[in-house]
């Protein structure tokens, strides 16, 4: 086992492009291939989507919140191509659920990851194993006695699943928070959780996204607050198939600013990327995204600066096109009158980290939000996000149906 702890003194491109330069997309535009919301009266936001593999539709989760100030669930929703909800359920208990991550499964069902805090211990890790038509196959949450979150599934090539995340309970965390990692079976029973962070400081470790490498290990992404000692840092995890921790690293700056990796994917070539939000020493406040192109050894070959004006609450993905190139969501803050609002975003680069286009999604008088994009197999793009626009509530799950240059 190695660690290694690197100073960023690297090559960096800053970009002199705006997210989102126009702002003029009105309701009922058919300026895109399609835009949906869906919601209740309450809070409901979109986290995450994945290309249905079996109907060319989308399967989303997230959080629905019926009532204002009532309990949270864990809200799926499927749709046809053309954005149109086919079923949506929810499921949890009489406590607050959320949903993190999906995937469309092999055997033609779904599967969804989050936390729960109505069953078991405390918070844990809950996941929710579906039919194609959104039928109930089975539930299980996994942890210890204090708060245990997953943030990402994915299907593993010699069969069950594996799902990351992050741990505070003892017995499984070393007494703070620590990255995790757990395999569970087809039929949810869990195999092994493994645990990893710093022992011999109080510092706290959250695993944001992984993917599963060619030898059936892992590449972990996340984040190591390191406080008055450095802020949060990019920290990078590579285990094997047996949850065995191969090499760390952690990517330190030495200005107390904060850098947290929140997603990392693979192109055709075998390239890298992960995407990073970013403060800096001289506004702490406003966050901006980077991409990092990253071997699989873990050594930074490139990183790409992108000029947002964002908050830490609003995070960044990424996720790579057939072609290798890279999309990255967010969400952009645009000074009004007399407030701020949001708008959710989209850039495509190249594999290079060149900008091919970026354009803004929402519209000009209120929030917006871009949490996730994926891309589908005729290279038609869907995002997925929050909005109050479009006659919304208080905030309603927002879909975005866009061709391969953005419109």
């Amino acid at each position: 086992m190695r660690f290694f702890v690197i100073i960023l003194l690297l090559l960096i491109v800053n970009s002199c492009e705006d997210i989102g330069k126009k702002y003029d997309w009105n309701e009922g535009s058919d300026e895109f291939l399609f835009y949906r919301k869906f919601g209740t009266i309450g809070y409901d936001y979109g986290h995450k989507s994945a290309y249905s593999k079996f109907d060319m539709g989308t399967i989303i989760v997230g959080t629905q919140q019926p009532n204002i100030l009532g309990v949270k669930n864990l809200w799926a929703i499927k749709t046809n191509e053309k954005g149109m909800a086919i079923w949506d359920k929810s499921f949890g208990g009489n406590a607050n659920d959320e949903g993190y991550d999906v995937i469309s499964t092999s055997d033609n069902g779904y599967l969804f990851v989050g936390y729960s805090w109505s069953f078991g211990n405390e918070q844990q890790v809950f996941v929710v194993k579906t039919d194609f038509h959104g039928n109930l196959i089975w539930q299980s949450n996994y942890g210890g006695a204090m708060w245990d979150v997953g943030n990402s599934i994915i299907e593993l090539k010699g069969g069950g699943y594996a799902i990351v995340g992050y741990s505070n309970s003892p017995g499984i965390s070393s007494g703070n928070t620590d990255v995790i990692i757990l395999k569970i079976d087809s039929n949810g029973n869990q195999i092994w959780m493994k645990s990893y962070g710093n022992k011999e400081y109080p510092n706290h470790e959250w695993g944001n996204d992984f993917i599963q490498l060619d030898d059936e290990g892992f590449l972990i992404v996340g984040a190591r607050d390191r406080y008055e000692n450095g802020g949060k840092n990019i920290y990078f995890l590579r285990i094997d198939k047996n949850g065995e921790l191969l090499w760390e690293k952690e990517l330190i700056n030495e200005s107390n600013t904060n850098e947290i990796a929140y997603s990392i994917s693979r192109n055709h070539l075998n390239e890298y990327f992960v995407c990073i939000g970013k403060n800096s020493k001289e506004n702490l406040d406003e966050y901006k995204p980077q991409i990092i192109n990253l071997d699989i050894a873990g050594n930074i070959l490139w990183t790409r600066n992108l000029n947002t004006k964002s908050r830490e609450y609003h995070q960044f993905r990424s996720t790579t096109t057939a072609n290798g190139d890279i999309l990255i969501v967010g969400t952009n803050l645009r000074m009004l009158a007399d407030k701020y609002i949001s708008n959710a975003f989209l850039l495509r680069l190249n594999n290079k980290g060149d900008i091919i286009w970026t354009s803004p999604y929402g519209t000009s008088d209120q929030d917006d939000l871009g949490w996730d994009v994926h891309e589908r197999p005729d290279g038609n793009i869907t995002l997925i996000g929050s909005t109050k626009s479009f006659n919304a509530s208080l905030f309603d799950i927002f879909m975005v149906g866009i061709n391969s240059n953005g419109r």
